[in-house]
């Protein structure tokens, strides 16, 4: 019975938390708060933001003032918090993870790399938590709000904290958290000898060295979280005044909205609360320009470089 209820709380939790954030503009609309990621993290979220806002719902997003792409929107309210760090030193150690991410290494190397440089970016993350957590008149506002919900992006837990803080229920919207911490945090089965773990290149049908290696970079996993969320964990346990561990500061999530197709990815277990929206942030494409000319079927190019190839393929044609 114990088992049966846990399989189904967190879809009736996901259900109400569905209720409160996707009321239409014609009744009543929810008050959402938001808690993004910087980078193409927002890019992404920023849309579905923006169109919880046109729908008729409050929708109030909390960022850092120093930031790579955050930006108002009559869509949303935006609140910033200061930060004690430059905007030159933020751009740089951002800029110094996205340049080693292009560069081969070996499996090693390149996991030993991933954690000292992510390292740095942690700490730049824990230290913005730790001024969001502590600006009394912000978290006063937040309070004061009564929001029906906490939509963030759990690649970092701060919004986990604020979460837990203000009593909300949480709908995660994600790609993916570092360390396999998805996998833990939703208690998704995920057996090492057949689903291959990140930054393994391991196909999904391993050899049995294939599977010894598959369970080196798993161990790797827990040394790369405790690297990266430990400080959130002190974080946490001190603003919340209990003990807290990051894995439960992952796993209050009522839903997670993943931002992958299932198709795309090796095949393994989820659990009933994590929706797939692989896609959700693609444009809607217009439709090509049709072209015709004198001996041919008409054509759809996708340029007008397109158009001007075909025009001369048209008049080679003619020439023969």
């Amino acid at each position: 019975m114990a088992s049966t209820l846990w399989y189904v709380l967190p879809t009736i939790g996901a259900l109400q938390v569905l209720l409160a954030v996707s009321l239409t503009a014609s009744v009543n609309g929810g008050t959402l708060l938001v808690v993004p990621h910087d980078g193409s993290h927002w890019l992404s979220m920023r849309l579905v933001v923006e169109e919880l806002g046109r729908r008729g719902h409050q929708v109030v997003v909390v960022v850092p003032e120093i930031s790579l792409v955050f930006g108002g929107s009559e869509g949303y309210t935006l609140k910033t918090y200061q930060v004690p760090f430059t905007k030159e030193h933020f751009d740089g150690t951002l800029e110094t993870v996205a340049l080693d991410a292009f560069l081969e290494h070996p499996p090693l190397q390149q996991i030993l790399s991933l954690r000292r440089l992510m390292a740095n970016v942690t700490g730049i993350m824990v230290t913005a938590c730790e001024h969001l957590l502590h600006y009394q008149e912000l978290m006063a506002y937040l309070h004061a709000m009564d929001f029906d919900a906490i939509l963030m992006d759990p690649f970092y837990p701060c919004g986990t904290i604020v979460a837990d803080h203000l009593s909300l229920p949480t709908v995660y919207f994600l790609r993916t958290i570092l360390g396999g911490m998805d996998e833990t945090a939703s208690q998704s089965p995920s057996p090492f000898s057949y689903v291959p773990k990140a930054m393994s290149a391991n196909p999904d049908r391993m050899t049995f060295f294939q599977r010894i290696k598959n369970l080196m970079v798993a161990l790797s996993d827990y040394w790369l979280c405790y690297t990266l969320y430990s400080p959130f964990e002190r974080l946490a346990s001190t603003f919340l005044q209990r003990e807290v561990t990051y894995k439960e500061l992952f796993s209050r999530a009522s839903i997670w909205l993943v931002r992958y197709d299932f198709v795309f990815e090796f095949p393994r277990p989820v659990m009933p609360n994590m929706v797939f929206i692989g896609g959700i942030n693609c444009a809607t494409g217009k439709p090509l320009p049709q072209v015709s000319f004198s001996g041919s079927p008409s054509i759809h190019c996708l340029t007008h470089s397109c158009e001007v190839q075909q025009a001369t393929l048209a008049s080679h044609w003619a020439y023969l």
